[in-house]
């Protein structure tokens, strides 16, 4: 039975543990204030948040580190106190869409002692390879959004301002004159462990048009798709 919740304030909700299942909640509205969800224990995210829908919810200054997120809908967020970082996660069936913050999808987080815990990045690398699509992304309103630690080609996505990069595309780039700047964009694809990465043109950032013209001149060269 899925569980509604409307309107709701949740400050410093934490959650530590490495096997808890969170799931069938359906949220309107609610923000979540200082919230931690975070599992450093198992190099295979196991604290799982399945079946939830969110729908124009706030996050201020969470964290979120090794969750598995399945089935899970996310639909408008506001999100204050800098980026919301996503470290070390995995998706599974994940559609964003609507108004969104600015949003990271990154690296695992080190444990509390400053060492990554053994064998986290190939963890998600192995997990990857059994889902069919990871994220949705084609309705999405960002600004702003990496997606460095979600294999591109398991990105479900909007050609028109979300673009593909591949690893083996680097080797066309020697001595071709590029767009200004376009190194940045370029260097993506060296921050993930995954073969192709997927690169978005924020449309509610100032900066929207500059990633949107040099990411069309990329894919014209044949460097992103």
């Amino acid at each position: 039975m899925t569980i509604s919740l409307a309107d709701e304030l949740f400050e410093n909700v934490r959650n530590l543990e490495d096997t808890e299942t969170i799931e069938d909640f359906e949220l309107h509205q609610c923000t979540f204030v200082g919230a931690v969800l975070v599992q450093h224990v198992n190099p295979n995210p196991s604290l799982v948040v399945r079946g939830v829908r969110a729908i124009g919810c706030t996050l201020n200054r969470c964290r979120v580190s090794g969750v598995r997120f399945e089935d899970v809908t996310l639909d408008g967020l506001s999100v204050r106190g800098g980026t919301q970082h996503l470290h070390g996660c995995i998706f599974s069936h994940v559609k964003i869409s609507g108004k969104i913050g600015p949003l990271g999808i990154t690296s695992p987080l080190p444990v509390p002692d400053g060492e990554l815990v053994p064998g986290a990045e190939q963890a998600l690398i192995n997990a990857y390879r059994s889902i069919d699509w990871a994220v949705d992304i084609s309705e999405a309103e960002f600004a702003e959004m990496t997606l460095n630690y979600v294999p591109g080609d398991l990105v479900r996505r909007d050609p028109r301002t979300q673009f593909l990069l591949r690893r083996d595309s680097l080797s066309k780039v020697a001595g071709r004159e590029l767009p200004d700047n376009a190194d940045i964009l370029l260097n993506q694809i060296n921050l993930t462990p995954f073969d192709s990465t997927v690169v978005v043109a924020p449309t509610r950032s100032k900066q929207f048009r500059w990633f949107l013209e040099t990411l069309e001149a990329l894919r014209d060269m044949g460097l992103a798709e």
